[in-house]
């Protein structure tokens, strides 16, 4: 469920761009939460877990969790809404979600936050790049890296006027789910490998060959035609009736 936090007014802080700014009272009430979960003992996990449900919603919204707040749509009133999406990790270990959503160097993510007007984040187990910096994060035991400990998971955040600020959340959140289906030949894996053939084509040659390994037919022959367009520098009317011609002769 979307979670509610108004702001002071529509203009977001420089300082939001890398996380909401934590107030005085906030600060003390994580002060609170740390000096309360050491003095906890291992007998009461479900406590502890509760004490790091509260780390992150006040490191997601920058405000005490169970505080209650109401759309003003008179006076439209900036409010963020924030939503966590699920990554089907366990339904499908073997596919790369992270690199899907981030597409090469981090484009297909960077033109998520653009079209859609949201932060988007990555967050839980195999969000980060370097696994053994990931495990040194998830056992430091800073609350900020909680989310270590959960199953991968997309948080997808906005501010703005009530309406709008759930547009944009409905709006990422149908583009997201193209980025969450498990297959390396759609449209959205043939674009990336397009443009991963224009940063660095050695690696988009690599990526295509396990593409073609695991559909070694008709599916693979999709990112087959883009190697050959993209190292004969065929444009698309010329590899259409290339196309056609193959089609021809094979009758």
């Amino acid at each position: 469920m979307a979670e509610h936090v108004e702001e002071p007014n529509g203009v977001q802080k420089p300082e939001d761009s890398d996380g909401p700014r934590i107030n005085g009272v906030a600060q003390k009430f994580l002060a609170d939460l740390m000096e309360e979960r050491e003095r906890l003992s291992s007998e009461f996990p479900l406590c502890a877990l509760l004490i790091d449900d509260a780390f992150e919603r006040v490191y997601t919204t920058g405000r005490i969790p169970g505080t209650e707040f109401l759309a003003d749509v008179n006076r439209q009133k900036s409010i963020k809404v924030m939503q966590k999406v699920f990554v089907p990790t366990k339904q499908y270990p073997k596919f790369n979600f992270t690199g899907k959503l981030l597409g090469p160097k981090g484009n297909s993510l960077r033109r998520l936050h653009e079209e859609t007007q949201c932060k988007i984040f990555i967050k839980g187990r195999g969000s980060m790049r370097g696994t053994s910096k990931e495990e040194e994060l998830r056992e430091s035991g800073d609350p900020r890296y909680a989310h270590l400990h959960r199953d991968l998971y997309v948080e997808i955040s906005t501010v703005a006027p009530p309406a709008e600020a759930h547009a944009r959340v409905a709006y990422a959140l149908a583009e997201i789910r193209k980025y969450l289906i498990p297959d390396k030949n759609d449209d959205v894996s043939q674009e990336q490998l397009r443009e991963l053939m224009k940063i660095d084509p050695k690696s988009a040659q690599s990526y295509s060959k396990t593409v073609l390994n695991k559909f070694p037919t008709a599916e693979g022959s999709k990112f087959l035609k883009l190697i050959k367009r993209s190292v004969a520098g065929i444009d698309d009317e010329e590899m259409e009736e290339l196309e056609e011609e193959d089609d021809y002769h094979s009758r």
